[in-house]
């Protein structure tokens, strides 16, 4: 499985994202790679998550909709894991 993390910039949000995203597949043991994106490079990755912000979901690529992942806090493993687990329950990942 492939999981993007999505920021304005790709460096910032997103690497906090990740390293947390990280963590927390570690802990659920679920064997993922876990990237960073810029919003505006996103359709030249091919993933099967996307996890991005509220604020930035509204401008994710239409078709990447479906496979979007929004979180409030990319700090908050609690938070992350929580949703992170439903969203892949609910999609059969």
């Amino acid at each position: 499985m492939k999981i993007v993390c999505v920021c304005g910039m790709g460096l910032g949000s997103s690497v906090i994202a990740k390293m947390n995203i990280e963590q927390v597949l570690k802990k659920m043991q679920i064997d993922a790679q876990v990237e960073t994106c810029d919003l505006g490079s996103i359709r030249s990755i091919n993933a099967d998550v996307y996890v991005t912000t509220r604020e930035l979901a509204v401008t994710m690529p239409e078709e990447l909709h479906a496979k979007t992942l929004v979180l409030t806090n990319f700090v908050r493993k609690v938070e992350i894991e929580s949703s992170l687990g439903d969203y892949l329950k609910e999609k059969g990942l």
